[in-house]
């Protein structure tokens, strides 16, 4: 008799992820949730599989990570970003009781169906970190006797370092010119504005030997706010008020000032505005050497006016740029997104819709009888109403809903985590709205005109394959109110 039985043995593959000591996982860097992860990953975040993949709304990878190391992670995720690149990375996790673990992450990006996901590793390095920690100290104690024992050696040999410092002052002054550059090199290279005040403060402390350097830069209430400093702090801000050194460089009645501890502070101009401070800290030893010597203090003093300078134009750079960049992408008469945003913004919610079972609804709105507007008023008094209308609606709906002038008198919104009725009365209170809007005439502002807009609304379903017939269904919607007494708010059928 022959054995009919099968015997099902699952994938070496499988296998080793299911069982593998390390934590295993598969990331959608996208969407930044896992697709797959395997017990040993979800030991060590804290969460059960059906937390971190099978839940409606999954919980989200950075969410779990430690707020102080989101920034690192979210800057390594943009550096690797093609299929086939990998890469290493240490940070926190918090896990749900609480508990700080230190992981150690290798990954690599490859292409599965259609989309990049990340495919990797984890495993804990606490206690690792731990022992560094500790060795570090230990090397810091080293380091200290180091220094005193050299301080010994220096009181005994006080003659002959007396004869030493003039060729000190000279040395030390030659390296901080030999770095500038070199900083003002990599400035321009740098496309992130914040990586630039990073890269003067470690290159100014790291290269050309002072002992700080902070990049600070007044916000919107006169306050100095710290983009970066070296070495590292917080970000804070300081009241202008309380430093009146300070507050006679930022109004421009000093260029420079040089405080008792040798700090110095110069002004950074955008333009004919002054945005902020370089400070500059000087070592006392360097403090030191330089007493007395005019001409070398005085190089100092320009070569810290020559960063802020500097750091003014490249400023004044990355501001045009990226004023450049959002008026290619904004309505210039609305102050709305433009068509070629609402098609990318379109085509991104629907994929993701579709692919998480996530909710999404497109409200298309049109003004009613626009053209007798045009045509009663004139095209002026038109693009008032259409300028007063973008002002509405851009502060009516929330951050993640996106406002498009679609074209002439139509906006189109679109809504994700946002499906049937929700959607509807979103839609119908937005109608009350314009429908109470009172515009004045351009002729004669005692005069007032008002409008009223019709909507079509759709959500994703099932029977919906496309963001186009998304965009019809909406479409066929609007039409329909505009053919049965116009002012209401149409669902479209599911």
């Amino acid at each position: 008799m022959h054995d009919t039985s099968v015997t099902v043995q699952p994938s070496l593959l499988q296998l080793h992820f299911e069982t593998s000591v390390d934590g295993q996982y598969v990331l959608d860097p996208e969407a930044d949730v896992f697709i797959k992860v395997n017990p040993a990953m979800c030991e060590l975040v804290g969460y059960t599989r059906e937390q971190l993949v099978e839940a409606r709304r999954p919980v989200s990878t950075m969410s779990i990570i430690h707020e102080d190391d989101r920034a690192q992670v979210s800057d390594h995720r943009g550096t690797v970003r093609d299929a086939g690149d990998s890469g290493v990375a240490r940070f926190r996790v918090v896990r749900p009781d609480g508990e700080v673990r230190h992981l150690e992450v290798r990954f690599t990006l490859i292409r599965y169906m259609g989309r990049l996901v990340q495919v990797g590793s984890a495993r804990d390095v606490s206690h690792q970190v731990k022992m560094e920690v500790k060795l570090r100290n230990e090397s810091e104690f080293n380091r200290e006797l180091t220094l005193a024992a050299q301080q010994s050696a220096k009181d005994a040999q006080k003659k002959s370092l007396e004869v030493l410092e003039a060729n000190t002052r000279v040395g030390a002054l030659s390296e901080v010119l030999r770095a500038i550059p070199l900083l003002t090199k990599r400035l321009l290279e740098l496309s992130e504005i914040n990586d630039v005040f990073k890269e003067t403060a470690l290159t100014m402390v790291n290269d050309a030997q002072f002992s700080s350097c902070a990049v600070l830069l007044k916000d919107d209430n006169g306050k100095l706010e710290v983009k970066y400093a070296n070495p590292f702090r917080t970000t804070t801000s300081l009241q202008v008020k309380e430093t009146p050194l300070l507050s006679r460089v930022l109004t421009g009645d000093e260029e420079l000032a040089v405080d008792e501890n040798g700090t110095h502070f110069a002004a950074i101009r955008a333009g004919a505005q002054v945005r902020g401070i370089l400070q500059v800290g000087l070592p006392k030893n360097l403090q030191r050497f330089y007493a007395g010597h005019k001409p070398i203090q005085q190089s100092i003093r320009d070569l810290v006016s020559t960063i802020a300078d500097f750091l003014g134009v490249v400023i004044s750079n990355h501001e045009n740029l990226e004023r450049i960049k959002q008026q290619s992408r904004v309505d210039k008469l609305t102050g709305l997104f433009n068509r070629r945003v609402f098609e990318e913004q379109l085509t991104t919610e629907f994929r993701r819709a579709i692919r998480y079972d996530r909710d999404l609804s497109l409200v298309i709105l049109d003004i009613d009888d626009f053209r007798n507007v045009n045509n009663t008023y004139g095209h002026q008094m038109g693009d008032r109403v259409l300028e007063q209308l973008g002002s509405l609606l851009a502060g009516s709906f929330r951050d993640l809903d996106t406002v498009c002038r679609y074209g002439g008198e139509e906006i189109c919104v679109i809504l994700p985590e946002t499906v049937g009725e929700a959607a509807r009365v979103k839609a119908e209170h937005i109608r009350r709205k314009i429908n109470e809007l009172e515009i004045p005439l351009l002729e004669d502002d005692s005069k007032l005109i008002r409008i009223t807009a019709s909507m079509g609304i759709a959500c994703v379903n099932k029977s919906i394959t496309n963001e186009e017939q998304l965009l019809r269904d909406a479409d066929r919607a609007l039409y329909w109110v505009k053919n049965n007494g116009k002012n209401q708010v149409k669902l479209a059928d599911g």
